[in-house]
């Protein structure tokens, strides 16, 4: 009975892979992209859009939010600042540009307390596989690493995240990465079937045809936009469930930093984090901090036309 429980499950596991690769693939990249967000009462689509000019199926940006809640009993703002970790370098240029109008950035970055990154960093030096991963499909695509063009030596931008000790501690005992499996696993089952064949079968064809078309990388970029917009709810289960380190411990540490800068006199501070972070900053802003959200502006992330100039 052990014996065909385990070849079940090798062989669920192996033909789930070779059936939904691309699937696959895909939403491990929304992941490593955006890192994650827990469910709450805003949506990813308030952070995070395509833009299409009316009546065109063509996507012309891929954008990122820049939420602004406001304390009007404190005479405080705090705006969230969404980012996308590899994008064009106008996108970081832009963001290092508005950064300069707050009294305070925090910003993430899972390290030891006041690290600030080097701009252009070297990449002779070691990379982990995630940076390594986001670097490789930058070159892909013509994009570029959010380390190698933000700022993180301007003198507002404050650390505000968790030490690797500290994340590895907190990953470890709420069992994160059994979990992610586990999510995973049940994603993938959930997904098999006739219909999700033909799904795969629709997105080996966009992508084909992206290699294949004038332009490969700006046809590819259009298309990895549009698809990983589909996949970030998945992605962001599987990473974040119901509560994880990588996003509800990270977001809790930003936001006693967050306290802290507040009790000190700040008015206006900008939470710099990945664009999948904000909607559970959102929740907390409202519920706990007694803010109300004023409007968004958006900021160019992935130019998906032939002429970035053309949008201004």
């Amino acid at each position: 009975m052990r014996g065909r429980l385990e070849h079940f499950l090798t062989f669920s596991l192996n033909d789930l892979m070779k059936q939904y690769f691309f699937a696959f693939v895909l939403c491990l990249f929304s992941v490593l992209l955006f890192a994650d967000h827990a469910k709450g009462e805003h949506a990813f689509s308030d952070f995070l859009r395509i833009s299409k000019p009316e009546g065109q199926r063509t996507p012309v940006s891929y954008d990122t939010a820049i939420a602004k809640f406001t304390d009007e009993k404190n005479n405080a703002e705090v705006h969230l600042i969404g980012v996308i970790h590899i994008g064009d370098k106008e996108y970081y240029a832009e963001l290092n540009e508005i950064f300069k109008q707050y009294d305070a950035v925090l910003y993430e970055l899972v390290a030891d307390e006041d690290t600030r990154p080097s701009l252009g960093t070297d990449r002779s030096e070691p990379q982990s596989i995630l940076s390594s991963f986001q670097s490789g499909m930058g070159n892909a695509l013509a994009l570029d690493f959010q380390l190698n063009h933000i700022d993180y030596h301007a003198a507002n931008m404050i650390h505000a995240d968790l030490s690797p000790a500290e994340f590895a501690r907190r990953a470890s005992e709420r069992g994160d990465m059994m979990q992610m499996f586990y999510r995973a696993l049940l994603s993938g089952l959930k997904k098999s079937g006739p219909d999700a064949q033909r799904e795969e079968m629709r997105l080996q064809g966009r992508l084909l045809g992206s290699l294949l078309a004038a332009d490969p990388k700006l046809s590819l970029k259009r298309v990895l936009a549009e698809e990983m917009m589909n996949q970030l709810d998945d992605a962001a289960w599987i990473i974040g469930g119901e509560g994880s380190a990588i996003i509800s411990d990270r977001n809790e540490a930003a936001l006693n930093v967050l306290r802290r800068e507040l009790a000190n006199g700040k008015k206006k501070i900008a939470i710099f984090y990945g664009a999948a972070h904000l909607p559970e900053f959102a929740n907390s802003l409202e519920r706990d901090f007694q803010m109300q959200k004023t409007g968004s502006d958006w900021v160019i992330a992935w130019d998906l036309t032939r002429d970035r100039s053309a949008r201004r």
